[in-house]
């Protein structure tokens, strides 16, 4: 079976072009894995900022698409300012992709990109994972940080090229509203939480929807936490990208209450850069700087090295405003860390409340910091519950079964389409 996938990442590729990322490393233990079985031959179309030939790497055939926003800075502002976006110009890229692989089934990762618009021009079967859910996140987008503190505390820098926040949201509003576009025309779905499994009957009300647990990078699987002694100072972690609804705020003032009432600690932040926009927007507004509250802002780091800060941290923290299912509460949990997440949208699903991991309204900085006191009170009940909670994490994430639910996905709809 030939399957074509468009996804937001290059996968394995990445390793190529040596690039860092934080985020789509579970695509890549999943094209690696589907590699190894029989009967299955994988192809994955990107957008890419170089115009790249098709090549082939580690048995999976790639199709780099050139996106023009990654030209000169003069073309990229006039973009911005006129709104202008490229879907009819790269659609037509995508379906020659299409028409050269000539694949049984094309699968698209994730709603955020245009990549499922090309539905109404195929009559290949097409079956869209759904990602994040930008319809959702619209909703949520200010709940952490007020728009009025945004455009008071945001350089006009940024104002001026329109490459701010308010432009990133308006960004947002057409990227969702495609798709809606997208899910309505959706004749089959791929999940994995309750959360988009009821949005999605909402947005994608013809479609089939199939429960599909999420593969996690290979690394998190060869290590778990084994030593659970507590140090002088309590070691919090959490990963947390440059977006206002991913609640740096939380972490802001959470630190800061924990500082008041002088518990020892040290909050490092993985994925967010020191300098970035986010950041500068919540210094200001707090009137607090980070290391006075005990937090280091790390940056983006390997994943070998996440790991490392994972195991040998005490306590996870999620801090989102809305989540369908964090990848990366999902890596604490199976290497064994206790944690702290917000209740945003798919986490109830990924955890047992009041187990491993104690469930807290999204910026509520007092229960938040209760929860991670109540975690550290209770740290030898707590850990018992992680490891069995590592247990199931690792059950609900097991490589061979996630393969092997995929490949019947694909061959029941493989089936439907053929009558």
């Amino acid at each position: 079976m030939k399957i074509l996938w468009f996804t937001n990442t290059a996968c394995s590729a990445d390793d190529l072009f040596n690039k860092k990322q934080l985020s789509g490393g579970w695509l890549k233990s999943l094209e690696q894995e589907l590699n190894r079985t029989n009967n299955i031959h994988l192809a994955i179309g990107f957008y890419d900022k170089i115009n790249n030939k098709p090549f082939t790497y580690l048995s999976t055939t790639y199709y780099p698409v050139k996106r023009n926003l990654s030209g000169n800075k003069l073309f990229r502002l006039i973009s911005r300012i006129y709104d202008k976006n490229n879907d009819k110009r790269e659609i037509k890229q995508l379906l020659k992709i299409v028409s050269d692989y000539k694949p049984d089934i094309i699968h698209i990762h994730g709603t955020e990109d245009n990549f499922g618009l090309i539905q109404d021009f195929v009559d290949i079967p097409v079956v869209v994972s759904i990602q994040g859910i930008l319809s959702s996140i619209e909703n949520k987008f200010f709940s952490g940080i007020p728009h009025k503190i945004i455009r008071k505390y945001e350089g006009l820098y940024k104002k001026v090229l329109f490459s701010g926040i308010d432009n990133s949201f308006k960004n947002l509003k057409y990227r969702s509203s495609r798709e809606r576009s997208i899910l309505k025309s959706a004749l089959f779905v791929i999940g994995r939480t309750g959360f988009d499994k009821r949005v999605t009957k909402i947005l994608s009300p013809k479609s089939k929807y199939f429960k599909l647990n999420e593969m996690l990078r290979s690394s998190f699987y060869d290590i778990s936490k084994n030593e659970y002694k507590l140090g002088e100072r309590i070691q919090i972690i959490t990963i947390l990208s440059d977006a206002v609804y991913k609640g740096l705020e939380t972490i802001i003032q959470t630190a800061k209450i924990l500082s008041e009432y002088n518990y020892k600690f040290t909050w490092n932040i993985v994925g967010i850069e020191r300098n970035s926009r986010t950041v500068s927007i919540v210094e200001k507004w707090t009137k607090i700087k980070p290391a006075n509250v005990n937090i280091k802002i790390i940056g983006k780091i390997d994943e070998n090295e996440l790991v490392k800060k994972l195991i040998n941290s005490d306590v996870y923290c999620q801090v989102s405003h809305i989540e369908n299912s964090p990848n990366a509460l999902s890596e604490a949990l199976i290497l064994g860390l206790p944690a702290v997440a917000t209740f945003a949208g798919g986490t109830e699903t990924l955890v047992e409340n009041n187990k491993s991991c104690i469930l807290v309204q999204d910026g509520d900085y007092y229960s938040t910091a209760g929860a991670i006191i109540e975690i550290i009170n209770n740290y030898k009940h707590i850990v018992e519950e992680a490891m069995k909670s590592k247990h199931k994490a690792r059950i609900n994430h097991n490589k061979e079964n996630i393969t092997r639910d995929l490949i019947n996905i694909y061959k029941e709809i493989n089936n439907n389409a053929k009558h």
